[in-house]
């Protein structure tokens, strides 16, 4: 079964993916290849494999599923959902094409839209797992997670991954979670995962609260702090009005890009936040997304070529 989407002008799908993605650390589920991204969606609590194709920037994009159960409505509105169509960038776009610095990175980020978490359970897990280390580390062990205890899927002629269920990690234990490289933190995950099985956490309530509720709600959880809820609200719910604005990444690219190769401090990182207007928290996620992407030079200029 296959449906055919319209997206915002100039989106790049794989440039959006590879916003959160390493092309050569996958599956973390998602699998791309050129012009190609698959996983196995939750649509409505049932399993979907999905492979979305893009021929070119712009185009409309072929979404092909296998289920006979869904809908075509109900995997449009994921797949719309999944990677951001809705969220429009225009306003971002022209307040940094009136920075002197960031005007040539336009053209560069122009493609992207927020791509996010399947379920606000992979979007946890991630964003624990992603704590203190950096994101490429991060990636690898996501990927050890995917091909130890996820689940798998062949009948779109390629095969397709999903995020492992709490019920998987749980059975895995706290010592099978430290062996996928986990650490320190897999007896957070494993209690975060028992919390979700029992009960005593009902994540998709979190979808319709304000970040001062989830952050009353998750920041009660040992284990899960400020930086955490908020990159959890831009992994799940595409909430661009949010920043992680401590986050030593970017702090870092920050300082190259703007303070002389001085990392900034996360006054400075709200300042220049500030200073951009409403925009200003999904300025700087597109150019954290242009970090991730190898797109800027750390003197603030654009590459010459794409990663």
């Amino acid at each position: 079964m296959s449906v055919t989407l319209p997206v915002p002008r100039d989106y790049d799908l794989l440039l959006s993916v590879h916003s959160w993605i390493y092309p050569d650390v996958q599956p973390v589920p998602e699998v791309t290849k050129p012009g190609s991204y698959g996983r196995i969606l939750t649509v409505e609590t049932v399993p979907c494999p999905v492979v979305v194709k893009q021929s070119e920037p712009g185009g409309r994009l072929r979404v092909a599923y296998s289920s006979e159960i869904l809908n075509r409505r109900e995997v449009k509105k994921e797949v719309r959902r999944i990677l951001g169509l809705d969220i429009d960038t225009q306003p971002a776009l022209d307040r940094m094409a009136k920075d002197e610095i960031l005007s040539p990175i336009v053209s560069r980020v122009r493609g992207i839209r927020p791509y996010v978490s399947d379920t606000p359970f992979e979007a946890l897990i991630k964003t624990m797992v992603q704590q203190q280390i950096s994101y490429r580390a991060a990636n690898v062990i996501t990927k050890r997670l995917v091909l130890g205890l996820g689940a798998t899927d062949p009948s779109l002629n390629e095969l397709l991954y999903g995020f492992p269920r709490e019920s998987s990690l749980i059975t895995c234990g706290v010592d099978g979670l430290r062996a996928f490289g986990l650490g320190y933190k897999a007896e957070c995950v494993y209690n975060v995962c028992c919390l979700v099985a029992d009960g005593g956490l009902d994540l998709s309530r979190l979808v319709e609260m304000s970040y001062e509720e989830i952050l009353g709600i998750l920041g009660s959880i040992r284990g899960v702090g400020e930086w955490t809820v908020q990159t959890f609200m831009i992994a799940v719910l595409g909430d661009v009005n949010i920043f992680p604005f401590g986050d030593l990444g970017a702090r870092n690219f920050l300082g190259h890009v703007y303070n002389a190769g001085n990392r900034m401090n996360t006054n400075q990182v709200v300042e220049l936040s500030n200073a951009f207007g409403p925009q200003g928290p999904l300025i700087l996620y597109l150019l954290m997304c242009a970090d991730v992407l190898g797109l800027v030079e750390k003197t603030g200029s654009p590459k010459t070529h794409k990663r």
